[in-house]
């Protein structure tokens, strides 16, 4: 099943505050206030680190890409 990309984003913004508050509330041996107010300054921050570690390894792989392409291009010029 696809969702919109706002939904999935929506998806993982809630299950990042709730293992979050899971985690700080049993592991963690805060009360529930403290844990929902912790979760929701950490979960946009967590959604936010996830997103540039996709895009950052994308950018890795495009870049990784067009090296091989070019060294291919290369080794063809040099008549290898």
């Amino acid at each position: 099943m696809n969702f919109p990309k706002p939904v999935k984003l929506a998806l993982l913004l809630l299950l990042a505050f709730v293992l979050e508050v899971l985690y700080l509330h049993f592991r963690s041996d805060k009360g529930w206030g403290g844990s929902l107010l912790i979760g929701v300054i950490l979960a946009p921050f967590v959604v936010a680190l996830w997103k540039f570690r996709d895009w950052y390894t994308s950018r890795a792989r495009r870049a990784g890409r067009n090296w091989r392409e070019a060294r291919e291009e290369r080794k063809r010029a040099r008549g290898v």
